[in-house]
């Protein structure tokens, strides 16, 4: 399993003195990042890994801590980070102006080590609980209302981050084999209790190999998307196979099992024989590859998932080209 990633505290402050001493308070159970000036500082929270919370000084030169809280605090991008000023100003003005633009709290100098902690540790804690909330928010509006599993916008912001952070990472897109003339037989009801069986199956092997990475999306229909580390995806993709050609069976009346397939009527209106159905697995390896959009890989996962598509019975084709 990979290690859970630390939260991440931006120190603002010109003396070297102050930095080490809150460095050495709090980089124990967080990552630890510095600016010097006031728009070092805006420059940082500005960059594609902003920080959790922020530990603020008032007195700066050229941007004194007001002006920078100011600046979060009017940046849509910024201003729910909590702003900590830490300062030698001790007047009840100076504490209430730092309060009225927007900071979570104002502690004064000398720093008492355990109450920087505590009060860390507290916005800390209250900042990653309302980005949870906002991101099961998210999920839950942009869901599959037939399995819960997060739609479109959700794959593509998940692709979109790890072509952003370069992760080691597998994308598969799976789809099932036949799935429309099992439903034209079976009907809608029974087609979606496939299509249920299907995305549990995902959940149970991506519980089993224990990876906190992996994602899953559901596009539409009988279309899903697997993200899993690049180093497990071929093991993940055979359990797959594996349990769903197992478990697929339970879905068909027995007359239709003993014959392997049931008949129906294909897309040009003409009588075929149609197979019990397979899963088909189409997979892009971001490691192996440098792409830089969603649509790339979508436009790859789209010209091997053909190739599988094509393959009798369930299979597993994994784009093996480098560039």
């Amino acid at each position: 399993m990979i290690a859970k990633q630390k939260q991440t505290i931006l120190i603002v402050d010109d003396e070297k003195s102050n930095i080490d001493l809150l460095i050495n308070l709090l980089k124990t159970d967080y990552d630890t990042i510095v600016a010097k000036s006031g728009k070092q500082a805006l420059k940082l929270v500005a960059s594609k890994n902003p920080p959790d919370v922020i530990l603020l000084d008032i007195i700066m030169p050229e941007m004194d801590g007001y002006e920078v809280c100011r600046q979060l605090k009017s940046n849509p991008a910024t201003e729910d980070i909590p702003v900590i000023f830490i300062t030698a100003m001790c007047d009840d003005h100076d504490e209430f102006k730092g309060l009225e633009l927007g900071a979570a709290d104002y502690i004064t100098k000398p720093v008492r080590p355990a109450i920087v902690r505590a009060r860390v540790k507290n916005h800390i804690q209250r900042y990653m609980a309302i980005k949870e909330l906002e991101r099961l928010n998210k999920l839950a509006f942009d869901a599959n209302p037939s399995t819960g599993l997060p739609g479109n916008n959700s794959i593509s912001d998940a692709i979109t981050d790890a072509l952003d952070n370069k992760k080691d990472v597998c994308v598969i897109h799976a789809d099932l084999d036949h799935f429309k003339a099992f439903n034209d037989k079976y009907g809608f009801a029974r087609g979606d209790d496939v299509i249920r069986f299907t995305s549990q199956l995902f959940k149970q092997i991506l519980i089993k190999v224990k990876s906190d990475t992996a994602f899953i999306g559901h596009i539409g229909g009988d279309d899903f998307v697997i993200i899993t580390p690049s180093s497990i995806c071929q093991d993940i993709a055979n359990m797959i196979i594996q349990r769903f050609d197992y478990g697929i069976c339970q879905f068909y009346d027995k007359d239709d099992i003993l014959q392997k397939g049931i008949a129906s009527t294909n897309r040009a209106g003409e009588k075929e024989f149609f197979p019990i159905m397979s899963i088909s697995l189409s997979g892009v390896d971001l490691s192996k590859r440098q792409f830089t959009k969603y649509i790339q890989v979508n436009d790859v996962c789209t010209d091997v998932k053909k190739i599988a598509k094509s393959t009798p019975g369930s299979c597993f084709f994994m784009d093996r080209r480098k560039e």
